[in-house]
């Protein structure tokens, strides 16, 4: 095969160029050998274990996107049991909805940065899980997570238990429990289970699971990852924590209530919140970024992506467009990225 890449999506932006990359490359090898159909889903989940085998703990939500998405709409995806998805139409609303999204210039490169940030946090929550699924003396499922275990399926066995041929395992909690109770619920056990706030070292998560060190390790840390200690509390809580926050956006997205747009922007600034602080996955240009936006009027700003760096997003009122740009400019890309053409500037911010 002879192959020409081409494309305007930022590398590192946190704009899914690297999913976006690996979609199109996985349609470009099927037509070569003669596959003129695939359905997306099949495409999808093809394109999320090729990213993985190139080094990164990827999740599925950008190779999702990037496949099942319908411009004009939010995607609601979800992974359990298997892969599936709703668009989520925007409300009709005089004036518009409407989103901006900055660069940072701030590179995240999952492939170079991956030990101590991305592939870390994918070990730090699938530790969490484990952990907390060994206190209470259940066996995790296996489902499609990068590492085969999950807090969404730690969730699912605590309140639904498991039944299967080999094993049958009673709930250790009434699974006729609400799910947004379900996911309050977790965030209690959370805070019962993994007290350590300072983190745990690896000796400490493997005498909590029976391993040793090198079996920890090699069963958890296939992939290289950077760290003294493994904040599992922390990243739970932001999983669990912004899973309530997903169904309270959908939910306003579908109800279309009044004051739509300040409850949606509070949303996004709590993610972010979250993100900077206990997910620690943000960086002080993204935070500046958004900051700057909130001053000029945004209804809310977030980072896009993995974070570390790249793009941010932001839900902006109609009539304070030019001013959350003109504010950028001033505060932001001219101090810290001088040379900047108004071309440059034009690519920066949409």
């Amino acid at each position: 095969m002879k192959v020409m890449v081409d494309g305007n999506v930022p590398a590192g932006g946190g704009l899914s160029s690297s999913a976006a990359f690996v979609c199109a490359s996985a349609l470009a090898v099927l037509r070569a050998n003669g596959r003129r159909k695939v359905k997306k889903r099949e495409l999808a989940e093809l394109a999320i274990v090729s990213e993985r085998a190139v080094g990164v703990n990827s999740g599925g939500m950008d190779q999702s996107a990037s496949v099942l998405a319908i411009k004009g709409d939010a995607l609601s995806v979800a992974f359990w049991p298997k892969l599936h998805s709703a668009n989520v139409p925007f409300p009709k609303i005089d004036p518009p909805i409407t989103l901006m999204i900055a660069q940072s210039f701030v590179t995240s490169d999952k492939q170079v940065t991956a030990p101590q940030c991305y592939n870390l946090r994918v070990v730090e929550c699938t530790l969490a899980a484990v952990v907390m699924a060994k206190l209470k003396n259940v066996k995790l499922p296996q489902d499609s997570s990068p590492l085969e275990y999950s807090l969404r399926g730690l969730q699912h066995v605590f309140f639904n238990g498991q039944y299967s041929n080999e094993e049958t395992t009673i709930p250790l909690f009434n699974s006729k429990t609400p799910y947004k109770d379900q996911l309050q619920k977790m965030l209690s056990l959370v805070s019962e289970l993994l007290p350590k706030e300072e983190g745990y070292t690896r000796e400490d998560i493997a005498t909590k699971l029976g391993y040793s060190v090198e079996e920890l390790e090699k069963t958890y840390m296939r992939l290289p990852v950077k760290a003294e200690r493994f904040m599992l509390a922390q990243r739970a809580r932001h999983v669990f924590s912004e899973a309530l926050r997903v169904i309270a956006f959908k939910e306003i997205l579908l109800s279309n209530p009044s004051h739509l747009l300040p409850r949606l922007g509070n949303l996004m600034n709590e993610t972010q919140d979250s993100c900077r602080d206990v997910y620690q996955c943000s960086c002080p240009e993204i935070d500046q970024l958004c900051s700057i936006a909130q001053e000029a009027g945004a209804y809310g700003s977030r980072l896009t992506g993995a974070g570390w760096g790249g793009c941010t997003v932001h839900l902006v009122p109609q009539h304070k467009v030019a001013a959350v740009r003109t504010a950028w400019y001033q505060k932001y890309y001219r101090l810290r990225v001088p040379a900047l053409t108004n071309d440059e500037m034009e690519e920066a911010v949409v």
